[in-house]
């Protein structure tokens, strides 16, 4: 299946791949805000972009918040401490 094959490879090497990629990030809006890929190919692309920004960020957070939670099973109580090296990524720094 080249879908598995792309998934496999993980980079982009042919239009194809591109394609895709696009499919891929459709599906995350779609499934992110619980509508149809017909919804989402509809979107003007402002809309589109916007909302794969948001969908991204919120499942960033989620990860980060089982990997808090994942520290705290394994820990059994103990306190973790999570550390933002984000500013290190911004310009002024």
């Amino acid at each position: 299946m080249k879908v598995q094959q792309y998934i496999e490879k993980k980079k982009i090497e042919t239009p194809e791949d591109i394609e895709y990629q696009l499919q891929g990030l459709a599906y995350r809006v779609a499934k992110h805000y619980g509508i149809s890929l017909l919804e989402v190919y509809s979107m003007p692309p402002a809309l589109f972009k916007q909302s794969l920004a948001w969908a991204l960020v919120v499942e960033e957070e989620q990860q980060e918040q089982a990997k808090v939670q994942q520290q705290k099973a394994k820990s059994k109580g103990n306190e973790t401490v999570r550390l933002d090296y984000g500013f290190l990524d911004k310009e002024d720094f």
